[in-house]
């Protein structure tokens, strides 16, 4: 007897149980309707806006990769043609390079204009690394190297007059702005040839002592080094 009425009492739990689950269940799939109704449209825009940027994002991607590989080959083609010589080619390509929407690859081209120019012994290159280094748009690392280049390649291209406006100028932004920082051995050694083109010996010795001791410095600056105080001590 006592085992029917525990069976009729659990069974009658069982059916309270359930009873309550599917008024639980409605409330639910209430609530779930009444924030369909009142965010459903908003829902459905964001997750077709999420789709959409998706793709054009991946597009994007996609015409992103395809003008770098051509900038790409197209840079090659300019280093070729230096390498052949072919500078007029080179200067053409290289102008074209320069105007393009992608930063670094303009920034490179116009590095490499300048050096052509350079090594054709027009002062022209001065004024392209000037340029560089001026523009603000330019990644700072490559402007300062900009500057160095610039510095240099007054020092070989400027006549003596030009030099002497200019020399004080160029060992002191040197000496307070670029050594020490990213371009570091690079500076120190054009400063050194400041001072050997402005006749002062013993700075000179100076810095190419320093830049011999700099923590760094490759075989070939470091050979560069020993032949400039080679030279300066003779």
């Amino acid at each position: 007897m006592m085992n029917e009425n525990n069976n009729q009492d659990n069974q009658g739990l069982k059916r309270f149980d359930s009873f309550v689950d599917s008024i639980d269940e409605e409330i639910r799939n209430e609530n779930w309707q009444r924030l369909w109704e009142k965010y459903g449209k908003t829902i459905t825009y964001a997750s077709c806006a999420i789709l959409v940027g998706v793709a054009v994002y991946g597009m994007w991607q996609k015409q992103d990769l395809a003008d770098r590989e051509a900038i790409s080959s197209r840079y090659t083609f300019v280093q070729n043609a230096i390498m052949a010589g072919d500078n007029a080619t080179a200067l053409s390509q290289i102008k074209e390079l320069s105007n393009v929407s992608k930063k670094d690859y303009a920034t490179l081209s116009k590095f490499e204009y300048a050096a052509v120019l350079r090594n054709a012994g027009q002062q022209d290159a001065i004024a392209e690394y000037k340029a560089i280094f001026e523009d603000k748009k330019v990644n700072a690392v490559l402007r300062d190297l900009a500057y160095i280049f610039y510095v240099n390649t007054a020092i070989d291209l400027m006549n003596a007059t030009e030099i002497g406006k200019n020399m004080e100028d160029f060992i002191k932004n040197l000496k307070e702005k670029y050594i020490g920082k990213y371009w570091d051995l690079f500076a120190k050694e054009t400063l050194a040839f400041c001072y050997i083109k402005q006749g002062d010996k013993k700075s000179a010795k100076e810095a190419l002592e320093n830049l011999a001791k700099t923590t760094g410095i490759s075989e070939a600056m470091a050979e560069r080094t020993r032949m400039l105080l080679h030279t300066i001590e003779e």
